[in-house]
C-alpha cells in the first residue's frame, strides 16, 4: 500500500459528502463550539475561551491570557440563508444579554455543518440594542435582524461583518488586548513536599468541584462561573457578576493535610499574573478528602511576598499566612464580597 508523501503540501480536506441533519439543540451547540475554536485559534496564543458551568445567558467568554480582560459572547447561528446570502433573525428582546461589554456573534453553518461560513457578524450588544429594528412576533417583542453574509451589498450591518482571515486584527483592535503584561515578581523559596501525580490530580478536582458548588450557593443565581476548556494560565474560574457586569478570577490550589499537620502550597509562576480582582484560594483537605475547617484566601498581589512554593504548618499556622485564614463555610461569600462588594 502506498503512503502519502509527508513533504507534499497539505491542503484542507474537501467538504464531506455525507448529509447532516442536526436537531435545533445540537445545531446551537455545534455553532458555539466552532466559534470557540475559531476565535481561540485566531488569538494566536493570546486568547482562551471559557464556558459557563451554568447557562445564564452568555454562551462563551473570550479572555486574554494572563489577564481578566474578557468579552462575553452570545452566539446565534443560521442553518440556511436565502439565495442572495441573507439571513433573517427574530431574536426576543428578553433573550439578549444587556451586558454593555458583550458581543453578539451571528454565524452561518452551511451544510454539512462542520465549519463556519467564511465571514460572520460580531456586533457589540449595546450597539445591537440601539440600532436593530424591532417588531412583535407572536405577541413577543423581538429584534429583527437581517444580514448579508456574502458582503456583496452595503447595508446597516455590513461594517460588522468580519472575514475569518481578519479575526487576528479584530482581536488586536479590542482595547487593552495588545498591552504588554509584565512578569510577576520573584518570591521567597521554600521546601517542597512531593506527592504522586495521580493523587494530586484527584485532590485538585475535589477542591475545584467543591469551590464551584460553594460559589454557586453563595452567588444566589447572580453570578456565572466559567471554566476554560483547556486551562493555559492561572484562572481556574472566571466569575461574571451579572448585576455589576464585572469580572473576577479565582485560582484554586488544593492540598491534603499531612499527619504532621503541614500542607504544601505551590503556584506555577510563569502563567501567573496580578490583578485587583484575581484571588488565590488554598483548599485544605483532611485525610478523608473532606474540606478542613479553614482555608486560605488572598489577593494575587500578596503572592510574591508569600512565595510561589511553600510548605505551610497549621499548628500554629505559618505566620505570614495567618492574615488570610478564613472559615471554610464562609470562603465563597467572602471572596464574592471582596471582588464585587456587598
Amino acid at each position: 500500500m502506498a503512503l502519502r508523501n509527508p513533504t507534499e503540501s497539505l491542503e484542507p480536506r474537501p467538504r464531506p459528502y455525507w448529509q447532516s441533519a442536526p436537531i435545533k439543540v445540537q445545531f446551537g451547540g455545534m455553532a458555539e463550539d466552532l466559534v470557540a475554536v475559531t476565535l481561540e485559534a485566531a488569538g494566536r496564543g493570546s486568547a482562551t475561551i471559557a464556558r459557563p458551568i451554568v447557562d445564564r445567558g452568555i454562551d462563551l467568554y473570550l479572555r486574554r491570557l494572563r489577564s481578566l480582560l474578557t468579552l462575553p459572547l452570545q452566539v446565534k447561528a443560521f442553518q440556511h440563508l436565502d439565495a442572495d446570502g441573507n439571513g433573517t433573525l427574530d431574536l426576543p428582546v428578553t433573550d439578549l444579554s444587556d451586558d454593555p461589554r458583550g458581543t453578539l456573534a451571528i454565524v452561518h453553518l452551511p451544510a454539512p455543518y462542520d465549519q463556519l461560513y467564511g465571514s460572520f457578524f460580531l456586533i457589540p450588544v449595546a450597539e445591537f440594542r440601539e440600532r436593530c429594528r424591532r417588531r412583535v412576533v407572536h405577541g413577543e417583542d423581538c429584534f429583527s435582524f437581517v444580514g448579508d453574509f456574502s458582503g456583496g451589498l452595503k447595508d446597516e450591518w455590513s461594517e460588522r461583518l468580519v472575514d475569518i482571515n481578519a479575526l487576528p486584527e479584530w482581536l488586536s483592535s479590542v482595547a487593552g488586548w495588545s498591552t504588554p503584561i509584565p512578569p510577576v515578581p520573584d518570591g521567597p523559596r521554600g521546601d517542597r513536599i512531593v506527592y504522586g501525580n495521580a493523587p494530586m490530580q484527584l485532590r485538585g478536582d475535589i477542591g475545584r468541584l467543591w469551590a464551584a458548588t460553594e460559589l454557586e450557593r453563595a452567588g444566589g443565581g447572580f453570578i456565572a462561573i466559567a471554566e476554560d476548556r483547556v486551562r493555559l494560565d492561572t484562572v481556574t474560574f472566571l466569575i461574571h457578576d451579572l448585576r455589576s457586569r464585572r469580572f473576577a478570577g479565582l485560582h484554586i490550589r488544593t492540598g491534603r493535610v499531612t499527619p504532621d499537620r503541614r500542607v504544601h502550597f505551590e503556584v506555577h509562576r510563569a502563567p501567573f499574573f496580578i490583578d485587583d480582582s484575581l484571588y488565590v484560594l488554598q483548599v485544605l483537605l483532611r485525610p478523608d478528602d473532606r474540606p478542613h475547617d479553614f482555608c486560605l484566601l488572598f489577593p494575587s498581589d500578596a503572592l510574591p511576598g508569600l512565595g510561589y512554593s511553600q510548605t505551610i504548618t497549621l499548628d500554629p499556622l505559618t505566620k505570614r499566612f495567618q492574615p488570610y485564614r478564613v472559615p471554610t463555610d464562609e470562603a465563597a461569600q467572602l471572596f464574592l464580597t471582596k471582588v464585587f462588594g456587598a
